[in-house]
């Protein structure tokens, strides 16, 4: 896939008008946590290696839960990992799928362009009536039921049971990232630094010091939210103000994820990987110069990264 110099969704829109003509695709801040190493666990050796995929589609999401792990993508892609072997499944859509959740229970939500909302039961994949045709970026939900989507045009949808609902929000502008600490404290992002939030039954914006594209957002607390965007942009929330942070890349940044507040893995464009243990950002080697666009971190030693041309990768213990 040719690599633009634009955010996450931006290429995802470019290559689609190109090819389909369609528009794209709690912890507390107070006390520092102590410094994480993650280069060993138990004295093994950590690196990141590929793994077999059993597709070249990109890869724009992955989740793991229970004993499963999911990855979505372009072409209604969605390949999973059951006892250490990826396969493809049939999702029953054709167009992109742009990020996937999973429940501790399994089950899972993905989201895509024209609105596709999927459910998928631990077995199979079912359509869901989105009531939008809106292209969907980012899902985030609980093990409760309850669960948000965005998307173009300010787009915010809510689950409550099986009924997808509209959220007014406030804003036109399309929106990439969601993530909340509970239903009732919700932290969206988007296009030109925006970031939102919910509280009280009411969404106000935020103040950020940034006019950059925010890609992905993901916390621990509400007072312990991390934020990732367009030309290296990283930053936190420390439950008074969003700061920068120093993320030593000017590579666009498109996803995030961690175990702990001491813990955090981004991923990005050219292979980039950075990872956080609490006190400074530092690059881990991925091996490869694909762009990356999804990271989930299952345990300090178990992290999943995908990307471009079906790139799969695992950070984990190296056998002698």
């Amino acid at each position: 896939m040719k690599r633009w110099p634009l955010s996450r969704f931006s290429i995802l829109s470019a290559s689609f008008l190109i090819v389909a003509l369609l528009a794209a695709c709690g912890q507390d801040s107070t006390a520092p946590p102590a410094p994480v190493s993650h280069t060993t666990v138990r004295g093994a050796a950590l690196a990141w290696t590929p793994m077999d995929s059993p597709t070249s589609e990109l890869l724009w999401s992955v989740w793991s839960a229970k004993d499963e792990v999911i990855a979505v993508g372009t072409s209604g892609t969605a390949v999973h990992l059951r006892n250490g072997v990826w396969s493809s499944k049939a999702s029953g859509v054709e167009g992109p799928l742009c990020d996937v959740w999973m429940g501790d229970d399994g089950s899972a939500l993905a989201v895509g362009i024209g609105g596709v909302i999927l459910r998928y039961s631990g077995n199979a994949w079912s359509a869901m009536n989105s009531g939008t045709t809106h292209d969907l970026f980012d899902v985030f939900a609980f093990n409760s039921g309850n669960a948000f989507a965005v998307g173009t045009g300010g787009t915010v949808l809510s689950l409550s049971g099986s009924t997808w609902s509209p959220v007014s929000v406030g804003t036109d502008v399309s929106l990439f990232g969601v993530w909340g600490s509970s239903p009732d404290s919700m932290v969206v992002v988007g296009v030109g630094g925006t970031v939102l939030r919910s509280g009280g039954g009411a969404w106000t914006f935020m103040d950020t010091p940034t006019p950059n594209n925010l890609s992905g957002v993901f916390g621990f607390s509400p007072n312990n939210v991390f934020a990732v965007g367009d030309v290296g942009t990283l930053l936190h929330f420390d439950g008074a103000e969003w700061k920068p942070m120093v993320a030593g890349t000017a590579a666009n940044l498109y996803a995030v994820h961690g175990v702990a507040a001491n813990d955090v893995w981004v991923a990005g464009a050219t292979g980039t990987l950075l990872h956080f243990d609490g006190g400074s950002w530092t690059a881990s080697a991925s091996g490869t110069d694909r762009d990356l666009f999804g990271v989930f971190a299952r345990r300090t030693d178990s992290v999943y990264a995908v990307g471009d041309e079906g790139t799969i990768l695992h950070y984990a213990a190296q056998s002698n």
